[in-house]
């Protein structure tokens, strides 16, 4: 499983692998031919109006493969001098936080605009890689105040990700974090020292540990925008049931996206089982679980 899901990371990243926005060049500046409007007057030399740096630097960002850090769901954000959000915008799952720069203006001094619609992110399992998924009808704005290029060019690092970059995986929930990578060890608890006992169908799958039951399901909310746009499919977990009967280190091991995986991960994770059984004794066990939305 573990190198499974290894092939379907590097396959996932390398769909949305994208290059950070190149920097803006300042063209030079065009002298006009010289005129003489009347005989004895020495020619004027003209010059074209200063490049705009920052707004080109904004309107390069046109067409690029961003995420708003912090996955924020709210259409209108704006950003201190600091690169720090104002308000308290309600954050969500990262797969319903991407965004698609459609339009660069300046909003005034120091202030720059970038207006554009959110996108949610889909696996496909066949192409085995996340697809975005623009939500016409959803159109965001996003304020950042900055008074030069150096100081955009910053705010732009702190605001956005491009594609599904190392940092944006480390601020995903614990889930998500242990679908990017497989192999990150969970923080000591109480399961720490215990053998847990797998039942994925493995060969070495325990024949004298009788596998755990389910005795109380939650169901998983479908997202508005899973709705919107009639999104169906299926999302597996994988977790440990603890002794108690309690689900623990809940992984995503096949997403679905447009926030659906999150939505199952809090489903199960109020689900209850009769723990598995050896020797008479409870014991901890894992086990793999499909949630289908349709």
């Amino acid at each position: 499983m573990p190198g499974m899901i290894a092939a379907l990371l590097l396959s996932a990243q390398a769909g949305l692998a994208y290059q950070a926005p190149a920097s803006a060049i300042a063209p030079k500046a065009q002298t006009a031919p010289a005129t003489q409007s009347q005989a004895g007057v020495a020619p004027v030399e003209q010059t074209a109006a200063p490049t705009d740096l920052v707004l080109v630097a904004a309107q390069d960002l046109i067409g690029k493969a961003l995420f708003l850090r912090g996955s924020y769901m709210g259409n209108q954000l704006s950003y201190d001098a600091s690169g720090n959000v104002q308000g308290k915008p309600k954050s969500g799952d990262w797969t319903l936080a991407a965004f698609n720069v459609t339009k660069a203006t300046r909003h005034g001094p120091g202030e720059i605009e970038l207006e554009g619609v959110r996108v949610a992110i889909r696996y496909n399992p066949d192409a085995h890689e996340f697809q975005r998924h623009p939500i016409a009808d959803q159109t965001v704005k996003v304020l950042i105040r900055a008074g030069d290029i150096k100081q955009f060019r910053a705010m732009v690092a702190a605001i956005f990700s491009f594609g599904i970059d190392p940092s944006l995986q480390r601020s995903t929930s614990l889930a998500w974090r242990h679908y990017f990578d497989p192999n990150l060890p969970w923080a000591p608890d109480a399961l720490t020292g215990q053998t847990v006992y797998p039942f994925y169908g493995l060969p070495d799958q325990p024949r004298d540990v009788t596998p755990p039951v389910l005795t109380h399901k939650a169901d998983a909310t479908i997202t508005d925008f899973a709705l919107h746009d009639k999104v169906k499919g299926q999302v597996q977990l994988r977790m440990v049931v603890d002794a108690n009967g309690s689900p623990q280190h809940i992984a995503i091991t096949r997403p679905l996206g447009y926030g659906l995986d999150e939505e199952g991960v809090n489903a199960v994770s109020k689900w209850r089982f009769t723990p598995a059984m050896r020797a008479g004794q409870p014991v901890a066990s894992a086990i793999v679980v499909k949630l289908d939305f349709n």
